[in-house]
């Protein structure tokens, strides 16, 4: 017999799971060669543009499908839930340990201990200890979560680990951190990240690989509970993959690498996945165990589940936790029903849905009664999408108006794609400067239309920018703690390839200053452009309203100078957006100016009860939904 070919991602990752995959088979006589390939996914770095279907498996399949390898090896999270009717699952060896770990950037100060303590575990000792090792190895994501710092800077690009963190710590600024294994924990060595969340099952093959830095060892974390955390569907096993009816297909080398109870509860995950209808762009996790062996198979003992809205990124986006819905079934109760367990998912999310609440939205030409002391009405700078995020937290009874002061015109003009060179080594590829909210919506719409956008790495500037970035759906790869061109330009010294060029569109009415900065530090910049931000010319109070009882809310200070420019007498009260807001309303001759200690809808509701002296809703916790 030819040896059988083995197709894998070229990724360090891949090749150790293809030798796995190839060592076990020699062991079973089978000669074996490992052709390892480059697949669309690695070839990108840019948010959820790099995560559609099968981005990581598709130059596989089709290689198996000419015949040019003869089975390929997958990570089997990787793989669409739909089957392919030509090709076919043949073996899914013993799975590795499916939890997340919870790893921290080196001294970084947390928000309950100080510095990370010796109650947190290191890597090295995370990764000896056994999969069913109780004590300080293993936490509750709560837990596990609450030692981060306000705002600190997460790295994942995943739906489920970004919606599953945000429910617990809404504060949190997700980075869709990409690459290898490798490259993303020295993202957080670094620093340019704060924690990271990894698969334990590839962080602990590359560790007995030799593949790992030493001082990668020394990182500090936690292993998640996958009761509390559970995994992504598949997470830890490997698929073997064979044409259907091939000479692989039902080979007894198939049948001795398959391990039953890993393909009972991969499968049983994926099912779940299949049943809700999502890929891997939706934000659910599942984790089953399956044990012993009943007249058909293993049998499985237990199946945990957590699933976020499709629609969680719009409270994330300003700063509130996304509701989950979670769901457990137990052997200990019955035969666990995947239906049964699905039907209580549905419901649960149907209850979600009907049971959001936000501030009451009327059109800016809407008659109302008049306010008074008792029964305030806010006004916001900005377009209705936006306000009900941003009021989503206040009471569905408060009246909230739309006050658009200005308008973001797009210029219809080409881009400088002709300048991006993807030939560059990997840490040297071009980055793509994200500035402010408004950028952030122009560059994910031109993104989604020219994909060559979306293969760049994304570097945001500021949180509120990296929150825009989110509710757009594209998380930034990284998130720059600065203010101005010349505390950015530190953070790429520290941070980025100093062969790294920058491309930066910005306002027309603003960023050569940053463009300036950062040229000045020696940096490569492309700029140009992209937009601009037009004051609205016809603003005028809502019919009913008047500005000695109004409160405002202005979102930006180009919001401030279309308000100033207006003519309009200032509001009662002045609420800003974050401090540079503020400055611009006092500069401007604004008074009784109060700031939103943060940009989110739980830093609006703040200041709405500092004002209406009312009392705060109780949110459940997202997990106590079934």
């Amino acid at each position: 017999m030819a040896p059988i070919v083995i197709g894998t991602r070229a990724t360090p990752l891949a090749r150790i799971q293809a030798d796995l995959v190839a060592r076990r088979l020699g062991e079973l006589g089978v000669d074996t060669a490992v052709r390892a390939m480059s697949s669309q996914g690695d070839r990108s770095l840019g948010g959820s543009f790099a995560q559609a279907k099968g981005v990581f498996t598709g130059e596989l399949t089709a290689a198996l499908r000419d015949g040019s390898v003869d089975l390929v090896v997958h990570s089997l999270k990787d793989l669409p839930v739909e089957d392919e009717p030509d090709l076919v699952i043949a073996a899914v060896p013993e799975r590795e340990r499916p939890f997340d770990l919870l790893l921290f950037a080196p001294g970084l100060t947390t928000g309950r201990e100080g510095r990370a303590s010796e109650a947190t575990p290191e890597l090295a000792s995370l990764l000896d200890a056994g999969e069913d090792a109780a004590g300080r190895s293993v936490a509750a994501a709560a837990d596990a979560f609450a030692p981060l710092p306000p705002g600190a800077r997460l790295g994942t690009s995943s739906p489920r680990r970004q919606a599953g963190a945000l429910a617990i710590r809404p504060d949190l600024v997700c980075c869709a951190v990409r690459g290898s294994v490798g490259r993303r924990l020295e993202w957080l060595q670094s620093g340019a990240i704060d924690a990271l969340l990894a698969a334990e099952a590839g962080v602990l093959r590359l560790a007995r690989s030799g593949e790992l830095d030493e001082r990668a060892m020394d990182i500090l974390g936690f292993r998640l509970n996958l009761r509390s955390w559970p995994c992504a569907p598949g997470q830890g096993a490997l698929a073997v993959q064979v044409l259907r009816g091939g000479r692989l297909d039902g080979h007894a080398a198939m049948a001795a690498l398959d391990h039953p109870p890993s393909r009972a509860a991969a499968f049983a995950e994926r099912s779940l996945l299949g049943r809700l209808g999502g890929g891997c762009l939706r934000p659910f996790g599942a984790w089953a165990d399956a044990r012993g062996a009943g007249p058909e198979g293993p049998v499985l003992h237990e199946v945990h589940a957590l699933i976020a809205p499709d629609d969680w990124r719009e409270p994330a986006a300003v700063g509130e936790a996304p509701r989950a819905v979670g769901a457990a079934a137990s052997a200990a109760d019955g035969t666990v029903d995947l239906d049964a367990l699905t039907e209580r998912i549905e419901r649960g999310l149907a209850e979600l849905g009907a049971g959001l609440t936000a501030g009451a939205l009327f059109s800016a030409g809407q008659k109302t009664r008049a306010p008074s002391p008792e029964t305030p009405d806010l006004i916001v700078t900005s377009e209705p999408t936006t306000i009900r995020r941003l009021t989503r937290r206040l009471d569905p009874a408060v009246r909230v108006a739309a006050l658009p002061a200005t308008a973001v015109e797009v210029f219809d003009t080409a881009w400088p794609a002709d300048r991006i060179d993807l030939n560059r080594p990997r840490r040297q590829w071009p980055w793509l400067l994200v500035s402010s909210p408004n950028a952030a919506r122009v560059v994910a719409e031109r993104a989604a239309r020219e994909l060559v956008w979306g293969r760049l790495p994304w570097c945001a500037l500021g949180e509120g920018t990296a929150r825009a970035l989110l509710a757009a759906g594209v998380p930034p790869n990284l998130a720059a703690r600065a203010f101005g061109g010349q505390e950015f330009a530190r953070y790429a010294d520290r941070v980025l390839d100093p062969h790294c060029p920058l491309f930066v569109p910005h306002s027309a009415r603003g960023g050569t200053t940053l463009v300036e900065a950062l040229e000045a530090a020696g940096r490569q910049v492309t700029a140009w452009a992209a937009y601009t931000v037009h004051p609205n010319d016809d603003l005028d109070w809502p019919q009913g309203w008047q500005a000695a009882h109004a409160r405002v809310l202005f979102t930006a200070p180009s919001a401030v100078s279309a308000f100033a420019a207006s003519g309009l007498d200032w509001p009662g009260s002045c609420w800003a957006i974050g401090a540079a807001t503020a400055a611009a309303l006092r500069s401007a001759g604004a008074g009784n100016v109060k700031c939103a200690q943060e940009p989110t809808a739980a830093g609006i509701e703040r200041l709405w009860l500092d004002e209406a002296g009312a009392q705060p809703k109780v949110n459940r916790d997202p997990r106590e939904t079934e």
